[in-house]
């Protein structure tokens, strides 16, 4: 058996475009993998292809790219299977990994509708929920093939009311999927404070936060997409971990 498990497997980096899901690609691209990233934006597919492509010029012939907007609902699942099946051309999908999601006013539940719940519900939730129905008929089934999803310490310690909600719902959704999708495995990263491009698309009243967090984590930082991609890496390699929730954080639960 290969000690690089990443050698010339077929993954797809949904929301690989940047922030944490691109540093997997970068590392999975180095390990040896095919990679297919994709992103909501034309503008950002290009760019994350050519830092790629940048990084790793010998490999440039393993980077394919899919333009795939989750947030309209309508047509999540027909975006979902068409990401799958182009990705899939080359050969059956190994490894998914779940980055994707978008950041919708947070509205103060004394003014909240179900609308924006909604919002903030679908790309993470039924985003991961139609990836789940269709990545079977893509996908090697087998205990080497993985998905894997993406929550958040919110859900564990909430700063406001929505976000723990829709981690919630993430994280039992992989659960279930887990034991729907065997022996192809479900697993979940659930990251701290990760300094990202998304930091700055924030509502206001959350980036408040990100001072505190600093301040609060026992390694004295906040945390960098290049270190929790590798717990990304870990759930692909990992041949016997499924159900599993891994946590990267700075050790903020226990402060």
């Amino acid at each position: 058996m290969t000690s690089n498990r990443l050698a010339n497997k077929n993954i797809l980096l949904i929301g690989g475009t940047s922030g944490i899901g691109f540093a997997v690609a970068k590392e999975a691209l180095a390990a040896g993998a095919n990679i297919t990233i994709s992103s909501s934006s034309p503008e950002r597919v290009a760019n994350a292809f050519g830092r790629l492509k940048e990084s790793n010029p010998d490999r440039a012939s393993a980077i394919r790219t899919h333009v795939a907007d989750l947030s309209i609902k309508d047509q999540l699942e027909t975006t979902i299977e068409s990401l799958l099946k182009f990705t899939a051309e080359i050969a059956p999908v190994d490894h998914v990994v779940f980055t994707a999601g978008n950041v919708p006013p947070l509205v103060p539940l004394a003014e909240a509708s179900f609308a924006d719940f909604e919002v903030f519900l679908a790309v993470r939730f039924f985003g991961a929920m139609a990836l789940g129905k269709y990545a079977p008929k893509y996908m090697t089934i087998g205990k080497e093939s993985s998905i894997t999803l993406t929550s958040g310490t919110q859900v564990q310690k909430p700063t406001f009311w929505m976000p723990p909600a829709v981690g919630g719902a993430v994280e039992g959704l992989m659960k279930g999927l887990a034991v729907t999708l065997a022996p192809v495995r479900v697993n979940a990263v659930s990251p701290g404070l990760i300094m990202t491009e998304l930091i700055d698309r924030m509502p206001n009243e959350m980036k408040q936060f990100v001072q505190k967090a600093e301040e609060q984590s026992l390694t004295k930082d906040v945390g960098y997409p290049e270190d929790t991609a590798e717990a990304y890496l870990y759930l692909m390699k990992d041949y016997f971990a499924t159900g599993s929730i891994v946590t990267t954080n700075g050790g903020v639960f226990l402060v």
